[in-house]
């Protein structure tokens, strides 16, 4: 399964390649507020980097500095992976027309599925 997973992530990523690249990725500060309570404030200044910092829930305090994969998708929706320096492995669908967030994160064998709304801030 684990192997399917990787190929049809890989079969996406090479497909929309090129073009699809995010060359235009969204640009700002959001709070991502996710259902369950937690907030996120997520901070990205230029397509090659984001921060990100967790203002409300079970994590608060915890932060990083991260380079993601962007690919856009469709006007204004991003898909968004990246691994952080823990071993945490997260994916998201960012849809800045409806305002939503759909998050995938996989921290050993554990794996979550969260969605929220975004607020721009900035």
């Amino acid at each position: 399964m684990k192997y399917l997973c990787l190929f049809i992530l890989s079969f996406f990523i090479s497909t929309f390649s090129g073009a699809a690249l995010a060359q235009d990725a969204y640009i700002g500060q959001f709070l991502f507020k996710y259902e369950g309570g937690s907030v996120y404030r997520v901070t990205v200044n230029h397509a090659k980097s984001m921060s990100w910092e967790c203002i409300q829930g079970p994590e608060k305090g915890a932060n990083g500095i991260e380079k993601p994969d962007r690919l856009k998708v469709a006007d204004k929706i991003y898909f968004v992976s990246w691994v952080e320096k823990t071993g945490i492995h997260v994916s998201q669908v960012i849809n800045l027309n409806t305002l939503k967030v759909y998050s995938t994160i996989i921290d050993g064998k554990e794996r979550y599925v969260v969605s929220g709304d975004i607020v721009r801030e900035k």
